[in-house]
């Protein structure tokens, strides 16, 4: 008899049954299984679970010699969060305001420009020529036209500076950040976005935005070797673990889908991921794929595109205009005709490859790409791809059935509805009553899945979670905690087409999964944010345990 492992509850082994590498059990598991939602023990073996049921159940796959016991002590098991929007790299450079950006969950305006040129000054002092100066800025900043590379230029010649809006929407650069980055000003408007100009030439005045912003972005990156950003993967990594995160849906801003493929292979995160390709150009090849030796940990698939901007910058692309600028209704990046080109593809190859991804914010944007599928074939040709809405905050019910028609997927960021003081600016009452619309979807069939919509700082899932349970923008929205976990696991594995194989604590399914800190199907709402994980799983081997458990 090997020494060192017991008896989950006294009973006898069965020697027919076959034998498990890891067992979990005294837990509290959801399984996030619709047949069978709760469970007291897994059992794992390959990297996969192979049983889910009671304590003396699993007792049956214990090999003495060979099965790790996991003894969770009544804790709480979820399958392991499927982070399906984030942004895992951050813009290079030295961010001088990380310290103090409560101005976002407040509403607040944000730093105005006098105090964005003192952070600058001081940082010049400090930091050697040609460091990247950042700021994250708001309203202050994008309603202020004195805002212009040539008031940055004052304080910052030598080093170059990018404001960059909160909502990842827009941006601000100096000259220095042109020069860099090989910017003139007879550059031309990209696809999909453009520089502002100096009224009535056509010198740039620094205010870049959507597509315009990732070009430059794109370039940044091209100067950071691929050492740094393999640096800056493990670290996002490591925290995502630690909140019970095993999987994400990385869209790599900035990155050809080969160099993020090349990265995340001499990284080797002990998450996985996948790569969805950001091009800036409808002939961009987002055709790389990882090599075969990264098995289940890399996958490569999905094209994404932004259709328009946020409300915060008044750029979400509406149908009604903007309460507090009635002049202004946002603006598409995409003609109706161009975005019809951009979706085609997506009828072509393998689904999960060619699977398109449209952040549409606003009602105008939502209705251009629903027009989009119609106009390409509709619900015969599109039923089966997965066609993903990012956001859609202002999907109206009107068009609840032509997205159930198409087998379209909302992936939606609940931190976006912890900004009620925004919609109650922007919007008049007809349109703020129906805005980021969670529960009726549910209710409806569509399919919610979560992402954390994180931009390089480690996101925590169990905040999002929190609001989705209490939607301060719309409270009747709200959804149980039940639910939320469901979005985050089940339906984001729906999401980038990997419901056959995680998600979910099943048979056959691959063993993902995370033992809480508290059980947050019973903890106060306000308490959910503080959830940890104090043991993460990923394909059957333990990659995040602080305490030895």
């Amino acid at each position: 008899m090997c020494s060192g492992v017991g008896i989950l509850l006294g009973a006898s082994r069965s020697e027919a049954l076959p034998k498990a590498d890891i067992i979990v059990h005294h837990a509290k598991v959801f399984t996030a299984n619709p047949n069978k939602a709760w469970a007291q023990a897994v059992a794992i073996k390959g990297g996969k679970v192979m049983a889910v049921g009671t304590n003396v159940q699993m007792l049956g796959f214990i090999n003495p010699c060979k099965t790790k016991l996991i003894n969770a002590g009544g804790r709480t098991v979820v399958p392991g969060i499927n982070d399906a929007h984030v942004h895992a790299l951050a813009t290079p450079g030295a961010l001088l305001n990380y310290q103090n950006l409560g101005f976002i969950a407040q509403g607040q305006a944000g730093p105005e420009l006098p105090e964005v040129l003192g952070m600058i000054a001081g940082a010049t002092a400090s930091l050697p020529p040609g460091t990247w100066l950042t700021v994250l800025v708001g309203e202050g900043i994008n309603q202020d036209d004195s805002a212009t590379r040539f008031a940055l230029d004052t304080v910052s010649p030598d080093h170059p500076v990018w404001l960059q809006m909160w909502t990842g929407h827009g941006s601000f650069v100096n000259s220095k950040a042109l020069e860099t980055l090989g910017i003139d000003d007879d550059a031309p408007d990209p696809m999909g976005g453009h520089f502002e100009r100096v009224e009535g030439t056509n010198i740039l005045s620094g205010s870049v935005h959507e597509y315009a912003e990732h070009a430059l972005r794109r370039r940044l990156l091209d100067t950071v070797p691929d050492a740094q950003l393999v640096a800056s993967y493990k670290s996002f990594a490591s925290a995502a673990l630690a909140r019970g995160i095993t999987s994400i849906q990385d869209i790599p801003v900035g990155l050809t889908q080969a160099r993020a493929i090349a990265v995340l292979e001499a990284a080797n995160l002990p998450l996985r991921v996948r790569s969805i390709c950001f091009p800036l150009s409808a002939d961009e090849s987002c055709s790389a794929q990882p090599a075969a030796s990264m098995g289940h940990k890399i996958d490569a698939s999905g094209v994404k595109w932004i259709t328009d901007g946020t409300p915060v910058e008044r750029r979400a692309f509406v149908g009604t205009p903007y309460q507090d600028a009635p002049n202004e209704m946002g603006e598409a990046n995409f003609s109706a005709e161009s975005l019809e080109d951009l979706l085609l593809p997506g009828l072509g190859g393998i689904a999960k490859k060619q699977q398109r991804l449209f952040h549409a914010v606003g009602d105008g944007a939502i209705g251009r790409v629903l027009d989009a599928v119609d106009a390409t074939g509709g619900a015969d040709s599109w039923s089966g791809r997965r066609v993903r809405i990012e956001h859609g905050d202002m999907l109206f019910d009107d068009n609840y059935d032509r997205l159930i028609d198409a087998g379209m997927v909302i992936v939606q960021n609940p931190l976006h509805f912890a900004l009620p003081h925004v919609f109650s600016t922007r919007f008049v009452p007809s349109v703020r009553e129906n805005i980021q619309p969670l529960g009726s979807l549910i209710q409806a069939g569509i399919p919610v899945a979560f992402g954390s919509d994180s931009f390089g700082a480690p996101p925590n899932p169990w905040l999002e979670i929190m609001l989705a349970t209490m939607h301060p923008t719309r409270p009747e929205e709200a959804i149980s905690v039940q639910e939320a976990v469901v979005a985050y696991t089940r339906t984001a594995a729906y999401a980038e087409f990997s419901d056959d194989i995680k998600g979910q604590i099943a048979p056959g399914y691959w063993a993902d999964l995370a033992i809480l800190s508290q059980d947050p199907f019973t903890a106060p709402p306000q308490a959910l944010p503080g959830t940890t994980s104090v043991l993460t799983m990923v394909h059957g081997k333990v990659e995040f345990n602080p305490t030895g458990l």
